[in-house]
Formats: structure tokens, sequence, C-alpha cells
């Protein structure tokens, strides 16, 4: 295997079924997630208040986690080509952290939309891109399934809801995003090159993961079926979402603009 190779093995780690760790960690998030739904829908005004803001400095502090690690860590060298949260899971993570203060409806609905879809998919076929040290393990458990079980929080215990046709206004954050995105990581590699390359939101080369929705195909081809698996993701969380609870205000609807809109 060459330097670089290695290199990039280290950064890149997936976890796969076949691996103890895989099925304790995943249950365990399971476990805990619905833990916390439950417990916070028990809570009543002002202790639910102080509950979301100790969840939300609790999820700071988490996203601060891999960060400092790397400044505390001599063995690890911080690199602007893989540490810096502009994953989508790692913008998510700061968003629900940060939405536990502000309670914004727009920040809730990107971040229930696309927390949801990087956090579950990020829990089946995990790949931690900065290694799988103790400490970057914990954290990539403890923040995807934070993205995923704090936007239902936010839904069942604070009535948060989906605007309509919220999803299509994500879908086009999401596509303007990672453009964005796929920009800085060649800005990266072209006039910053480095020993491993800059691959955020995987907008440079295709997840390394066994997952349907990944194709074995050249760039940037392989982005175009994560758009399509994008879209019909949307449209399952937003009828899922809507069934468990629906907007007053479309009861009197059909039920497609009820499930859909």
């Amino acid at each position: 295997m060459s330097e670089p190779e290695a290199i990039q093995q280290a950064y890149d780690v997936v976890i796969r079924m076949d691996e103890s760790r895989y099925w304790y960690f995943l249950l365990g998030s399971v476990l805990a997630g619905f833990v916390m739904v439950q417990a916070f829908q028990k809570l009543k005004h002002t202790s639910k208040e102080r509950a979301l803001w100790n969840l939300g400095v609790f999820m700071v502090f988490a996203n601060l986690v891999p960060t400092f690690y790397g400044l505390l860590n001599p063995n690890v060298d911080l690199s602007i080509h893989r540490n810096l949260p502009v994953h989508l899971c790692g913008i998510n993570g700061w968003l629900i952290a940060l939405n536990c203060f502000w309670k914004n409806q727009k920040v809730f609905t990107f971040s229930a939309f696309l927390g949801t879809i990087g956090g579950v998919h990020a829990l089946l076929t995990p790949q931690l891109t900065i290694g799988d040290a103790p400490v970057i393990l914990v954290h990539y458990y403890v923040n995807h399934t934070a993205i995923v079980v704090i936007p239902i929080i936010m839904a069942r215990a604070y009535g948060f809801r989906f605007p309509k046709w919220g999803w299509i206004w994500t879908y086009v954050a999401a596509a303007l995003l990672s453009t964005s995105v796929g920009a800085f990581n060649w800005y990266l590699n072209t006039y910053h090159p480095a020993d491993i390359s800059a691959n955020y939101m995987y907008m440079w080369e295709a997840p390394k993961v066994d997952n349907p929705f990944v194709q074995d195909m050249a760039w940037p081809w392989y982005i175009l079926p994560l758009h399509a698996a994008l879209v019909f993701h949307l449209l399952v969380i937003n009828f899922f979402y809507r069934w468990v609870t629906p907007i007053e205000a479309l009861a009197g609807k059909s039920w497609w603009v009820r499930r859909l809109g």
C-alpha cells in the first residue's frame, strides 16, 4: 500500500456490519434516542424549557469535541481538508444545537429533513472521515443520533411542524449548499493540495460504504443518484412527520396535500 493510500485509509474508516461494534453502537443509539424522546414528552412547562436549553448546551460542547481532540492530541494533525464542520451532518449538528435556543422554524425544517437523512444513513453505513479513535467514535454516534432525535423531540414535545412544501425548499437549499461545498473542495484540492483530499459532503468522490444509493460511478455522475435519493427521502420523511404530527391548518385539505404539501 502506498503512503497516500495508507493516509487515506487512516482517515476514512468504514465500520461494517460484520464488526461487533457496529451493532453495539447502532442498538445503543436507537435505545438512547427512544429514551430521550419519551423523557421529553413527560416534561412540563419550565422543566421542558430547561431540558431543551441543557440539551443545546450539551450539543454545543459535543460539536467542539473533534476540534479540541485535534488540538490537545499531539498525534493528530488538524487539516482544513478534513476537520472543518462542513459535512452535512456536521452542519446539522450545529444547527440542532443552536436551535435548542433559537427555536427557529426554518432551521427546524432544514435540520429535521437533512439531519434525519444524514443521521440515519450515517448510523446504518458509518464512515468516519477523521479516523476512529475512541473519542471520535463516540462523538460520531452521539452527533448522528442527535441530529435524528432532536428534531423528533422538537416536533413531538414543542409543536414544531413542516411548512407547506417545505421539502421542496429544503431540496433547493441542500442542492445549492452541496454545490458550494463541492466548489470549496475543488479550491482546496487544486490550490492547496495535501496528502489527504478534501471531500466535504462527498462532493469530490463517492462514499466508500456499501449503500444502495451510492453507485460506483465517476465524478460527477455518482452525484445524480444521490440527488434522486435525496428527493425520495425528503418525501418519505415529510410523509411520516405529517402522519404522526399533521398540521391542523391542513385538516380540511385532501389526503395528498396533507401528506406531501
